[in-house]
């Protein structure tokens, strides 16, 4: 008998993770219904075809903006009248993706099978967030499905700015480290060694710099099939390394100690906190069950960790505002706003007010960031470039010095 991991929500709002045994998926989340738990998650464990296709992605995926799509088209065929199955079917025919087109089909049977809807999206497993499944949840059981899909537009469309924003402003400097790469490259490979012959043909002593870096131009060019394969592996190594728990968590809490670049991390995950979170709220979903929920979106394992005991604290008794500022990682304005917040009942509104101004914080960090970087790649670039320059120049100019 197989086992599946299955993430479900009680009724109490408590998240509990398990793992069960059965026949079948469908009699296991029939059996779970029963118990009145909302199945979020579930998937078959102790499959290692399963475990490497998750870990290599070969499952596929749905993008960000593909889902967003969806999502505005759903929601348009839904205030217009249309029953779900009749909006599944026109939705599945326009989807390009595979992986997508696949999920949808396999959605739409489900419900066309008396499934509830937020049960066939949480039924993908990984291929769609959490949230969105728990948020079709609140809509079904209130009624108010359509608006629980528009918040969920205006909460994507709101991140998705913050990643073009983010992505833009790192096209610049991108682009200056593959030029700059390609062009130490071409020294490298192709001008210093033809360098190399012209000066061993007039059989003089080289200066120590221009040895040292034609050294480490021929070590490369003799060597790069060795260099492919160990650079090769421990690409293939890293990627695997940091999918595992222990990789992952000690390269996030790394990303968060960078220097400039690690505040504005750390500002993008509160962003994805307090929107997520206000969403949820928006939806009616419990408070507790909300900020496990927010907490597994943010996309960094140091702070879905702090966001759990959050939750824990919560669940005993104990305010948000106080259990987030024991965490040390939001910031005041965002403790002060969440408290105002909670002590008038608006709490909604100052969490998307304390993620309008975190926005404005990610702009201000990284416009100066970039106008930092800027000069520095600049700075870099020319000292790699001056130093090549200088070891082909200088021996030339102690041989003309010779000559005279």
């Amino acid at each position: 008998m197989p086992d599946f991991h299955c993430r479900v929500a009680t009724a109490s709002g408590e998240i509990v993770e398990r793992t069960y045994s059965a026949d079948d998926e469908a009699g296991l989340r029939h059996d779970l219904e029963n118990q009145d738990l909302l199945v979020l998650d579930l998937r078959r464990t102790n499959s290692l075809v399963d475990q490497l296709a998750r870990m290599f992605r070969l499952r596929g995926s749905v993008s960000a903006r593909d889902f967003l799509a969806f999502n505005k088209e759903f929601v348009a065929l839904i205030r217009a009248g249309l029953p779900i199955l009749s909006s599944l079917e026109i939705l599945t025919e326009r989807r390009k993706n595979p992986a997508f087109r696949r999920a949808l089909v396999d959605i739409r049977e489900r419900v066309k099978g008396g499934e509830a809807l937020s049960d066939a999206f949480a039924a993908q497993g990984g291929l769609f967030p959490r949230l969105y499944a728990a948020s079709l949840a609140s809509g079904e059981r209130s009624g108010e499905l359509g608006n629980v899909v528009t918040r969920y537009v205006e909460y994507s469309t709101r991140v998705l700015a913050i990643q073009r924003r983010v992505v833009s402003a790192l096209i610049y400097p991108a682009i200056l480290l593959t030029l700059s790469s390609l062009l130490i490259g071409l020294m490298v490979f192709f001008i210093l060694p033809k360098f190399n012959e012209f000066l061993i043909s007039f059989n003089q002593d080289l200066p120590l710099i221009t040895r040292l870096v034609i050294g480490f131009a021929m070590l490369c060019q003799r060597f790069w099939h060795v260099s492919l394969v160990v650079l090769g592996s421990s690409v293939v190594s890293f990627v695997v390394w940091s999918r595992t728990p222990g990789g992952r968590a000690w390269l996030d809490a790394l990303k968060l100690r960078i220097p400039l670049l690690g505040r504005v991390l750390a500002d993008y995950a509160q962003n994805r906190f307090t929107r997520t979170l206000a969403t949820l709220q928006a939806g009616g979903i419990p408070l507790v069950t909300s900020i496990e929920l927010a907490g597994s979106a943010v996309g960094n394992v140091v702070y879905e960790r702090s966001l759990v005991e959050v939750a824990n604290r919560v669940r005993e008794g104990r305010s948000l505002w106080e259990s987030l500022d024991q965490t040390g990682l939001m910031a005041d304005i965002t403790i002060q706003m969440v408290r105002v917040g909670e002590s008038t009942g608006a709490l909604v509104d100052m969490l998307n007010h304390a993620s309008d101004f975190t926005d404005e914080e990610i702009d201000a960090r990284l416009t100066r960031l970039v106008a930092l970087f800027e000069p520095l790649m600049l700075v870099f670039m020319a000292v790699i470039i001056a130093t090549m320059l200088l070891s082909i120049y200088l021996p030339m100019f102690r041989m003309y010095g010779a000559a005279v």
